[in-house]
């Protein structure tokens, strides 16, 4: 491998990007160096720019755009942030008013393309973007959303994906048993995610006791949210396909049950990892149950699967008995057809030797 031409020290760096019509460049700045980048295209500029400057200006309470909800909090709370990201409380803030949350279309109209990238910007960059000034419902609705989008994991992280779906079945048959089970599930999201998944559920929960005006209603607001709340990073499109439904189902139930599945913030000492040797009795018997929940609800999809073939080789086969039963039935027609035929023929023979009998004069 070739050494590198150089090293930049991009903690500190400010970043400006060039017009599009300049074509899809970047710079990086400090008060003695200017360096520039060229990309072939624009979505490539912005994965540069989201990814660079996650560490330029991480250290200084930015970067949010593309880190992980647990190192945002972490940088964050060495500038006095909370316990979820400031972006995901400033951007709720502002729109948990009754004048915000009856706003036609909430979640699903898209805002002001130049303010989100704008508000964006000052953010990552590690200002106090003033949302009251520079937006309106849609627009910090759609920030909202894009921050979401440019996780690199889920909120619940993508490990727990397989867990997360195979609660469906459970809660659909006793939601009591379901939801129990649930709740394990989401004290295993990590402390960070966890307290983001409160805020948002519980947010969302309120924005749809306003469907009558804003006309986001808890499917709606599931089927805009899930793809970002759980998530399968295997890349797997017929699987995202195969379960868009179940990821669905599931945010609307964490929305439902909000107060029942999160009751409390978690502080990050809580949060322990998980140690096999000194687990709790309880907590491996919950562990166990979910996993052996999940291998039924699997076991459970295959026997389906095998029903539905079952169904349908029946139903073939009962279609050629029917096939089998109209050819037998047409034969016997045909058979009848040629005697019918046979016996004209014999009459037709009959008729004409008597014509002929009667005609000849030595008769």
């Amino acid at each position: 491998m070739n050494p590198p031409l150089g090293v930049i020290d991009l903690p500190g760096k400010k970043i400006e990007q060039s017009p599009d019509s300049e074509g899809f460049k970047f710079e990086l700045t400090d008060k003695e160096n200017s360096y520039s980048f060229s990309c072939d295209t624009k979505t490539e500029r912005e994965n540069w720019v989201d990814a660079i400057s996650c560490i330029s200006y991480g250290p200084f309470g930015g970067g949010m755009f593309g880190s992980s909800i647990e190192v945002t909090v972490k940088r964050e709370k060495l500038h006095g942030g909370g316990n979820i990201p400031k972006i995901i409380s400033q951007c709720i803030g502002y729109l948990d008013n009754p004048f915000r949350l009856k706003e036609s279309g909430i979640f699903r109209l898209p805002g002001n393309e130049k303010t989100v990238k704008l508000l964006k910007k000052e953010f990552q960059e590690g200002l106090e973007p003033n949302l009251e000034a520079k937006g309106d419902t849609h627009t910090i609705g759609s920030l909202l959303k894009l921050y979401l989008r440019k996780l690199p994991d889920s909120v619940i992280p993508s490990s727990l994906y397989e867990d997360f779906v195979a609660i469906i079945l459970t809660y659909e048959l006793n939601q009591t048993e379901g939801l129990n089970e649930l709740r394990y599930l989401t004290n295993r999201i990590p402390c960070s995610a966890y307290n983001t998944l409160k805020k948002l559920c519980e947010f969302l929960f309120k924005v749809q006791t306003f469907s009558d005006e804003n006309k986001m209603d808890l499917n709606n607001l599931a089927i805009v949210f899930s793809p970002t709340v759980l998530k399968n990073n295997s890349g797997n499109i017929d699987l995202e396909m195969r379960d868009m439904q179940k990821l669905k189902r599931v945010t609307e139930i964490m929305i439902l049950n909000h107060a029942d599945l999160f009751p409390n913030e978690k502080e990050e000492e809580e949060q322990e990892d998980f140690d096999l040797d000194n687990i709790d009795p309880e907590e491996l018997k919950n562990l166990y149950t979910v996993k052996m929940i999940k291998y039924q609800v699997q076991a459970r999809e295959i026997q389906l699967k095998n029903k539905e073939i079952g169904d349908l080789q029946a139903q073939i086969a009962q279609l050629l008995n029917t096939v089998t039963q109209h050819e037998r039935t047409i034969a016997s027609q045909q058979n009848k057809i040629d005697c019918l035929e046979t016996d004209v023929k014999r009459l037709e023979d009959q008729g004409t030797k008597t014509i002929q009998n009667n005609t000849d004069p030595s008769g």
